[in-house]
């Protein structure tokens, strides 16, 4: 009697995802080969094996098929998988909003440190990337990035969010108006009133601005007749200075005629 064809079946194999599709066909290529058979008469197998499964995750069942020249065929079933990949998921920064006056170094950190909150999880083998071109100007603007997660399993995954710097306040400066004290007072009162008509000129917003005269010192002018005339500067750390001028005159004293 011819020997009984003996046929021994590969068993259930099961492969983490994230490998590469070459070490996948490796290990479906191994598995294949651990199903063997004895015995028969001129016998030979086969198997009706369409390819390893994606590398992403899938699988494949073979069946293999022993035919002898005495006695039926014998056949056999095992399944080949790869787990799916675990989706990625993005978690993307939200919009930020930073006020205006800042430095530009601590606006820098503030978006370095935004950037670090967008985050991701899962995929293969998994990147993430940005557009970002710099922080927005200290004294206003704003930045879109666009994160992308780049991913050997499925398609990129992106978010965008915006970081914003609040405009500065623009300068608003208000000049003194022009002032003519008649003469024949006393030095004393031209002084007290030259220092009253300086602190008429004021300045609201800018971003830590100052303000300056031209000349450094003013000096009221003779109480016999004269005039001052004084320049206003505002510097700011954003926009451009601001000036105004304004003079303080002291009217002539009436020439005397003996």
């Amino acid at each position: 009697d011819a020997t009984a064809v003996t046929l021994t079946c590969a068993t259930n194999q099961t492969e983490p995802a994230c490998q590469t599709q070459a070490a996948i066909d490796a290990a479906f290529a191994t598995w294949l080969a651990t199903t063997t058979f004895t015995g028969g008469c001129n016998a030979t197998i086969s198997n009706n094996n369409t390819g390893a499964p994606d590398a992403c995750g899938g699988s494949t069942t073979v069946t293999w098929t022993v035919t002898n020249d005495c006695g039926t065929n014998e056949t056999c079933s095992a399944t080949f998988t790869v787990t799916d990949a675990t989706a990625v998921t993005l978690t993307c920064a939200t919009n930020q909003t930073e006020p205006a006056c800042q430095t530009q170094a601590a606006i820098d950190a503030a978006f370095a440190t935004w950037l670090t909150t967008t985050s991701f999880t899962g995929g293969c083998n998994a990147t993430i990337s940005n557009n970002n071109t710099g922080a927005p100007d200290a004294c206003g603007g704003s930045t879109t990035v666009t994160w992308t997660v780049a991913d050997d399993c499925g398609a990129n995954e992106t978010c965008s969010a915006t970081f914003t710097v609040t405009d500065a306040p623009a300068v608003t400066l208000t000049c003194a108006s022009n002032q003519t004290e008649p003469a024949c007072q006393t030095q004393a009162a031209i002084d007290a009133a030259f220092a009253t008509w300086l602190t008429t000129t004021t300045f609201t917003g800018g971003c830590n601005a100052t303000m300056t005269t031209s000349p450094a010192t003013p000096v009221a002018p003779d109480a016999c007749g004269g005039s001052t005339t004084v320049t206003w500067t505002v510097t700011s750390d954003c926009g451009a200075n601001e000036t105004c001028s304004a003079t303080f005159t002291v009217t002539d004293a009436p020439a005397v005629t003996l």
